[in-house]
């Protein structure tokens, strides 16, 4: 009896200490939180090669991935056993309309959606192909990731990056920027493409002075119940509109990055397109809103003039060697904004690639960085975001 009473003691004593640890974490300012991933479960799937996870199903029970290598789609059960694979990029019928320009997400648990450069296809979970989604317009980009979330989905309309629309204004240039709007809404019921998002006065790419290249303003987005939050690629800068009022946002948050190295005013972008140097600007990544009301954002600061020439003459004419130096001097990571504060870049473990899936803060999946393995398997890494 006695021992029972000290152990229980100890229980209490020890939930006393972790209550005031947290609480204090809790009451420092997000500057001041040195923030960490934590592994804790994985995915392990029989397949040697460069798998990335691309989405969850909304029941849990499925996960739909894509080889980096073969562009090969697969789709597994939460165990890791592969249901189905498939190739979907060519000629074929059933191919993606055009080149694939984004990740595939699950519209719903049966089905999945991929956006191509001339439209978004629904696939069953098989690769059978159910529905083509076709704008109005030629789809035409002069960048694409394809490895990027350019799609969300929400109440039946689908909200995707898909560049073309304006293609009589080229794709950048002062008239572009005043005239078109940045992203299109599918409504999945009437099978219509609507433009959205123009830019909004509070951004410098409103600019009816200052051109800046399509490279700059390359969309990242995303879409979490009523609202959607998008950042541009080298603007510091996040815009929050109500889904339904996609002409003005309404809120602007200013991102303190201690360090985000912008296009100079004084520099012209490359005529219709982007030159190496645009590539060592900041960049923002990815950003995932958080159910705390906060965005967790990836990104990096950018080279600075003399570093980007640096890295560009050590390169030489090998394009991939260029950007494995700018890589040891480019600075960033991942970082929590609670809109007026960021936290210290989060810990990662070197063994997580790309931040493919977030749920919750207790449930954040990454694909492997292959730079940092070698296996006969494939893992996708759940993570939970916990405070050191």
């Amino acid at each position: 009896m006695r021992t029972r009473i000290i152990f229980l003691l100890a229980s209490f004593t020890l939930f006393l200490s972790c209550t005031e640890k947290d609480n204090e974490i809790l009451s420092k300012p997000l500057s001041e939180q040195n923030l960490r991933f934590e592994i804790y479960d994985s995915l392990v799937v029989d397949y040697l090669g460069n798998l990335m996870l691309m989405d969850i199903s909304p029941n849990g029970e499925n996960y739909l991935l894509i080889d980096q290598n073969t562009d090969t789609i697969f789709v597994t059960n939460k165990q890791g056993d592969i249901k189905h694979k498939y190739y979907r990029s060519g000629e074929d019928p059933e191919s993606i309309q055009g080149n694939r320009t984004g990740l595939g997400k699950f519209l719903d648990n049966e089905s999945i959606l991929i956006p191509g450069s001339q439209g978004i296809v629904n696939y069953e979970l098989s690769g059978k192909i159910k529905k083509v989604f076709k704008p109005d317009f030629q789809g035409m980009a002069s960048f694409v990731v394809p490895f990027n979330q350019v799609h969300w989905v929400s109440e039946q309309k689908v909200y995707v990056y898909l560049p073309g629309r304006y293609s009589d204004l080229s794709q950048q240039g002062l008239i572009f920027q005043k005239e078109s709007n940045r992203l299109e809404v599918l409504d999945l019921k009437t099978e219509k493409f609507e433009p959205a998002i123009p830019f909004p006065k509070e951004s410098k790419y409103s600019s009816e002075t200052q051109e800046f290249g399509s490279l700059d303003f390359y969309p990242i987005f995303n879409v979490s119940q009523d609202s959607l939050f998008i950042l541009y690629r080298n603007e510091p800068k996040l815009f929050i509109y109500h889904l339904s009022n996609l002409e003005e946002p309404a809120k602007v948050k200013e991102i303190p990055f201690s360090e985000f190295i912008e296009r100079k005013i004084s520099e012209e972008p490359a005529s219709g397109g982007f030159n190496l140097r645009d590539f060592f600007l900041g960049v923002n990544l990815s950003i995932f809103p958080t159910e705390d009301g906060k965005f967790l954002i990836r990104y990096l600061t950018g080279l600075t003039e003399e570093e980007a020439n640096e890295v560009i003459n050590a390169g030489g004419d090998d394009f991939n060697e260029i950007f494995v130096e700018a890589e040891k001097l480019n600075d960033g990571g991942y970082t929590l904004f609670d809109g007026s504060l960021i936290s210290p870049n989060i810990e990662t473990p070197e063994i997580l690639g790309t931040l493919s899936k977030y749920i919750s803060k207790d449930e954040i999946w990454f694909s492997l960085n292959f730079e940092e393995a070698e296996n006969d398997y494939s893992v996708i890494y759940k993570t939970r975001l916990v405070s050191q």
